[in-house]
């Protein structure tokens, strides 16, 4: 990791300690070991990986107790859930609750937040009329990022 990215690290995890003060929530030491590993990663990272990054710091974990930090930190806005990779992001505005919309790389597997409350707000608008309440809206666009569309392989 370089030094920006590492700074760019400490930042994401100063902004979400101090969300988490300000929301009255505890990040507790595996939470913030938990959101540190999906910051960290450039890529959603999922359930099992997790488990396995952590296990040098902590030892083996029960999955179920990385799923509840995982319900944890979704639930508060800190990571998002990719739904088609069953991964999960960190979230790119976490003093701003809102709905997420992703880019996802099929090549090389990177996953970008984009804005887009416009939207969110459209879709969540029209659901009404057609008798449906919305409980949770995840919008992932799947294709090649930049540098997989370079690749005449498809892959960086």
């Amino acid at each position: 990791m370089s030094a920006s990215s590492d700074d760019r690290l400490a930042h994401r995890l100063a902004r979400a300690q101090a969300v988490a003060d300000a929301r009255g929530l505890a990040l507790t030491t595996l939470r913030r070991q938990v959101y540190t590993l999906i910051a960290a990663s450039e890529r959603p990272i999922g359930a099992y990986d997790l488990l396995d990054a952590l296990e040098p710091q902590r030892g083996r974990v029960p999955p179920t107790t990385v799923y509840r930090v995982l319900d944890f930190l979704v639930e508060h806005g800190f990571v998002h859930r990719i739904e088609s990779k069953n991964a999960f992001l960190a979230c790119c505005d976490v003093e701003h609750p809102h709905q997420g919309q992703f880019l996802i790389c099929e090549a090389c597997g990177e996953a970008v937040e984009i804005p887009g409350a416009e939207l969110a707000q459209q879709l969540a608008g029209s659901a009404p009329a057609h008798g449906f309440e919305v409980r949770r809206q995840v919008v992932e666009l799947s294709g090649l990022c930049a540098s997989c569309q370079r690749d005449p392989h498809g892959a960086p």
